[in-house]
């Protein structure tokens, strides 16, 4: 295995006989229209072991990409570089105005009765202000699992993604259902919400060709709900919906395009749609991670010519991404990157944690909010949505007690750098807005 992303897979099947990584999540339908774990390191086993299995299975992946870049260090393609500092509890708590400055509501995939999905066995559609359940969403048949969800600026339009799921047992008895639940094709369905009758309308789409569950690492709905992103690891397809009409692009080198499957979202867009976000991990003895912006409007077919804004390489004692921190986003104004971050010492695992925004120009940093100290690692700070500059965040961080698989994760609304949780929110950073 001489390729990050090979070490990644060896992981992966090194992981499988204890963790049913072909979990993935379900849908319901209307009509169709380990990072190699760092040698001594407790405290990150300590942390994965928390995890239910699936959650966990994403965990090692997560951790497999963080020990080999464990200490990244964020700077642009010709800037400096410089460590978080704040707070050791992260951001103080904000007031309930803050609420009414995100959408009033989101789809977040749970588990239902089965926690060792990573996805979720249903799409619930939840008021952001009071965390209450308006609509139900279950898989149709023959699917069992949904396994993403992005969302349209106008707060109404969703995309799930949904495929078959075998229950996948412990060890060699469950390789066969692994198997399938890998191969088996994804299928896209539009949800359209109206809230004055709380219902969600589920519509399939004409997605061309075959999409294999494994081969699926990102989705992403533009802002105006017509063009669907999808990463392939090796690729990048932009799908017009309303003509199935397909643009691609190619990552010609070595390494891959995307983070971890299925965990959060490693593409965004532009509010304009013409700019798409994604990231990028390089290839043999090169544990770099990158983030790139794809002009989607400008001639061509290779991922090379997509802007590279923020550069991650591997060295201890700096700056680096935040490991489960799968997310990072541009900003709808197509300003800042924003990302989890976080400094480990060079010799010792004392964490200093952060939400950072990066010049989407220069890859400087901007921003540095929601601040935590911790004597070894932890997981984790994820953003889940931005308003238009940046300004207004919805993320993830540990400030919760500690429950099993949630790693102490409270959802909340990020501005002025305070911080107001989302009530009733579930635990799960496969949602969107």
């Amino acid at each position: 295995m001489n390729t990050l992303e090979d070490r990644l897979t060896a992981a992966l099947r090194e992981t499988g006989e204890e963790i049913t990584r072909g979990s993935v999540p379900p849908l319901a339908l209307d009509s169709p229209r380990r990072r190699p774990r760092v040698p001594g390191n407790a405290s990150r086993r300590r942390w994965a072991a928390r995890l239910t299995p699936l959650a966990a299975a994403a965990a090692v992946a997560a951790v497999v990409a963080a020990s080999l870049a464990i200490s990244a260090t964020f700077h642009g393609p010709a800037q400096g570089r410089r460590s978080a500092a704040g707070p050791s509890r992260g951001a103080p708590p904000g007031g309930p105005a803050a609420l009414r400055k995100v959408p009033p509501y989101y789809v977040s995939l749970t588990p239902g009765n089965n926690t060792y999905i990573l996805g979720g066995r249903l799409a619930e559609v939840r008021a952001t202000a009071t965390g209450t359940v308006l609509a139900t969403i279950r898989p149709p048949r023959p699917f069992g699992a949904f396994t993403w969800v992005s969302g349209a600026s106008d707060d109404r339009t969703f995309i799930l993604a949904a495929q078959r799921y075998w229950t996948i047992l412990p060890g060699n008895r469950g390789a066969k259902a692994q198997e399938r639940d890998d191969t088996t094709p994804t299928r896209f369905f539009e949800v359209t919400f109206t809230p004055s009758t709380r219902t969600a309308r589920l519509t399939e789409l004409s997605i061309p060709g075959k999409v294999n569950t494994q081969q699926l690492a990102g989705v992403a709905l533009s802002p105006d709900g017509t063009k669907l992103a999808l990463d392939f690891r090796r690729s990048i397809q932009v799908i017009t919906l309303a003509t199935g009409a397909k643009r691609e692009w190619l990552w010609p080198r070595g390494g891959w395009v995307g983070n971890f499957k299925p965990y959060g979202q490693v593409l965004s867009w532009t509010a304009d749609g013409r700019k798409l976000a994604f990231q990028q991990w390089g290839g043999k003895f090169d544990n770099t991670a990158h983030v790139r912006i794809l002009d989607t409007t400008q001639p061509g077919s290779s991922l090379l010519a997509a802007k590279l804004v923020v550069t991650f390489p591997n060295k201890p004692g700096v700056l680096t991404l935040e490991p489960g921190s799968d997310n990072v986003l541009i900003t709808p104004d197509g300003s800042k990157i924003v990302v989890g971050t976080m400094t480990q010492a060079r010799k010792s695992y004392a964490t200093t944690m952060a939400i950072t925004e990066f010049s989407a120009r220069t890859g400087n940093i901007e921003h540095s909010m929601d601040q935590f100290r911790f004597d070894s690692p932890a997981c984790c700070q994820v953003v889940l949505w931005s308003d238009s500059s940046g300004t207004v965040l919805i993320v993830s961080d540990p400030r919760g007690k500690a429950q099993a698989g949630t790693a102490g994760a409270v959802i909340g609304v990020l501005t002025g750098n305070r911080f107001t949780a989302l009530p009733r929110a579930p635990l799960t950073n496969q949602i969107a807005w």
